[in-house]
Parts: structure tokens; C-alpha cells; sequence
């Protein structure tokens, strides 16, 4: 396991400080979460951007319209 340093002021400190505790849990957990949200962020869009050159818009289109249909449709019961 590697070690980060990060430097800031004492006012972020203390915010930081204050997030991690009514968060109930502390700032090494509240970094790791972040860090952990920003690497999924890019290989989502890693994967899209695969997908999209793969991608077939005329499919697509007709995907959304699809979708845009049934959620304009009343519920049936």
C-alpha cells in the first residue's frame, strides 16, 4: 500500500474533518471513497467510449424512441 500527502489549510481540515464525522467514519475512508467514485467515473466512460465507436445509431435512435414511448404510456394495471 502507497502513502499520498496531501497538504491543505486548517479550514479544510476541520471541513474535512467535520464531513468524515457525519459521515460516521474518517478521512482516510472518506479519500479512499473518493478516490474509488473517480476511477469508477472513468472506466464507465472508458467503456462508453468503446461501446460508442462500436455503436450503431440508427439502433440507438430507435432504442430511445422506445423508451421515450413507454415511459409516455399510461400505466397499465
Amino acid at each position: 500500500m502507497k502513502t499520498i500527502p496531501y497538504r491543505c489549510d486548517d479550514s479544510r481540515h476541520r471541513a474535512l474533518l467535520s464531513a468524515a464525522r457525519s459521515a460516521g467514519t474518517s478521512v482516510q475512508r472518506l479519500f479512499d471513497n473518493f478516490v474509488t467514485h473517480v476511477l469508477a467515473e472513468r472506466q464507465a466512460e472508458a467503456r462508453f467510449v468503446v461501446r460508442q465507436t462500436r455503436g450503431n445509431p440508427a439502433r440507438g435512435r430507435k432504442l430511445l424512441a422506445e423508451i421515450r414511448r413507454r415511459v409516455a404510456a399510461p400505466a397499465k394495471r
